[in-house]
């Protein structure tokens, strides 16, 4: 496919493309997402690739060459690798019959999402909710520290009354409960991350296991995608 040339900093796309990257609502109305690198554009099946020189992606329905102005415009980034691409946004899945599951509650901060998130894909958790309050799964901080984890991991975005409702047993990290090294995991289960600013959110009080890591005085609490990593690797069989 013969690639097409954008050069106008004004570009309908670049202005498509931009808004894809920085604006949630707009991905949520079109469905569709903005990866940034060469990493992801070349290893995810992407529609639509963006480069500095004529490349080839063979599930690209749309190729696309652009300064780099343009490029650096689209990705915010002062130095980017020459590749950014668009694809459409995977949909939420019904995760009820899935055994390992991570609630991720009201997490704030992208890079910790997004490094949570492929976490839990390399040690093989089967999916991930999302609570209202949490940060976009597809913000572009987010999909950098993911590196794609989010198109491999089936989500779903559920209110606390509807989590309530799953027959799973919930664990959460808390700073009271057993310590992981004694403590029983039963499954199917659901393990509760949340901000370690205010902790879990009441609709979790009298459902969940209380967990915790042992740690030395020295140290109040661990930042929630370091100990989510401890915890996430300590439960799954």
């Amino acid at each position: 496919m013969v690639p097409k040339m954008i050069t106008s900093l004004q570009h309908p796309l670049v202005k498509h493309w931009v808004e894809l990257r920085t604006e949630r609502a707009y991905r949520e109305e079109t469905q569709r997402v903005l990866v940034v690198g060469e990493k992801m554009s070349r290893e995810l099946s992407v529609e639509i690739l963006i480069s500095l020189e004529p490349s080839f992606h063979p599930q690209a329905k749309e190729n696309y060459v652009v300064s780099e102005p343009i490029l650096k415009k689209i990705t915010n980034l002062n130095e980017p690798d020459g590749f950014a691409a668009e694809l459409s946004m995977p949909k939420p899945q019904d995760l009820s019959h899935k055994k390992f599951l991570v609630i991720l509650d009201e997490i704030a901060d992208p890079g910790n999402l997004g490094t949570l998130l492929r976490t839990a894909l390399a040690l093989d958790w089967e999916g991930v909710i999302f609570t209202p309050g949490t940060v976009d799964l597809f913000n572009d901080k987010a999909l950098r520290a993911g590196k794609g984890a989010q198109f491999h991991l089936p989500y779903a975005r559920l209110t606390p009354e509807e989590i309530g409702e799953m027959k799973v047993h919930f664990y959460t990290a808390d700073l009271e409960g057993e310590p992981i090294e004694t403590a029983h995991f039963n499954s199917p289960l659901a393990l509760i991350l949340s901000s370690e600013g205010h902790g879990a959110g009441t609709w979790s009080e009298g459902k969940a296991n209380k967990i915790t890591i042992p740690m030395s005085g020295k140290v109040e609490s661990l930042n929630v995608a370091a100990s989510g990593a401890i915890l996430l690797y300590t439960m799954r069989p």
